[in-house]
């Protein structure tokens, strides 16, 4: 089981419980539940994968190798589910792949652009020639038509209207002008996050994983999103935050994990916290 695996190594380099507290910031009673396996004990799965990714890295073990053995142990419906997605993708891509080279090979794609082209070109030459013999049956009819009587002289007068001279704009104008700087306009939503303390950290912009893992004190990070951005924090009270240049102030207290959401309509006042967890 990983809880055995992790608590044998931590003996090994005869750490204590507190020792990996203090040095990954995740509480201690999270990683007494990893260690005896009471998975449901911990806010969620993403936090468990979170918070056993950041013991390993502590450990100095493969993280990447101690994540899939908790999925493999408690999920393995997702793994499986995963795989079979992996599986067929690669199997698609193959698919475009072998169609790509067979119209290449036959010059499908080739002749049928040659064809589309010779195409439009014999249209148009037959809407000129079309063109050229209307033109010259209408001006044979014209001359026959029209009596070459009398012509008179007719004189074509031209007029080219005044442009308006452009308005200078007057000193006050331009005062006001410069006195007005322009407003700088974020598109989406733009976090920022500063870091007092090490805190694991996942950010999810737009659905998509941008960040996951433990920040270190002094850091400040800067994450952009369309349509929506989530921070998730393990040590809230050492995270500050700005969204669209605005101040939000700490993400919760020390120790609390919190969830926040953030979208172009709610960015100014930061969606009500989703907290995981309560400081016991």
């Amino acid at each position: 089981m990983i809880g055995d695996k992790l608590r044998a190594e931590r003996e090994r380099q005869y750490l204590t419980i507190q020792d990996i507290a203090k040095g990954t910031s995740i509480r201690a009673v999270y990683i007494e539940n990893i260690e005896k396996g009471e998975y449901d004990k911990l806010p969620g799965t993403v936090y468990a994968k979170g918070f056993i990714r950041n013991y390993a890295n502590f450990l100095k073990m493969d993280a990447d190798a101690v994540v899939r053995q908790f999925m493999d142990e408690n999920h393995p419906e997702e793994v499986a589910a995963a795989e079979e997605a992996k599986q067929q993708l690669a199997e698609a891509e193959e698919q475009s792949r072998t169609e790509a080279k067979a119209k290449l090979a036959a010059g499908s794609e080739y002749r049928e652009q040659v064809s589309g082209s010779g195409n439009r070109q014999n249209t148009l030459l037959i809407a000129l020639i079309v063109l050229l013999v209307g033109a010259g049956a209408y001006y044979l009819f014209a001359m026959e038509d029209s009596a070459p009587a009398k012509t008179a002289n007719k004189t074509t007068v031209t007029q080219t209207a005044k442009t308006p001279a452009a308005k200078t704009p007057s000193a006050k104008e331009k005062s006001a002008e410069q006195e007005q700087p322009a407003a700088k306009k974020i598109e989406g939503v733009e976090l920022v996050a500063k870091f007092t303390d090490r805190c694991w950290t996942q950010v999810v912009a737009d659905g998509k994983t941008v960040y996951e893992g433990t920040m270190e004190p002094g850091k400040t990070e800067t994450w952009k999103g369309k349509e929506k951005v989530v921070i998730t924090a393990g040590n809230a009270g050492a995270v500050e935050m700005k969204v669209n240049g605005q101040d939000m102030g700490k993400a919760g207290d020390i120790g609390q994990v919190v969830e926040k959401t953030f979208t172009p309509d709610n960015a100014s006042q930061p969606a009500q916290a989703n907290k995981k967890d309560s400081k016991k």
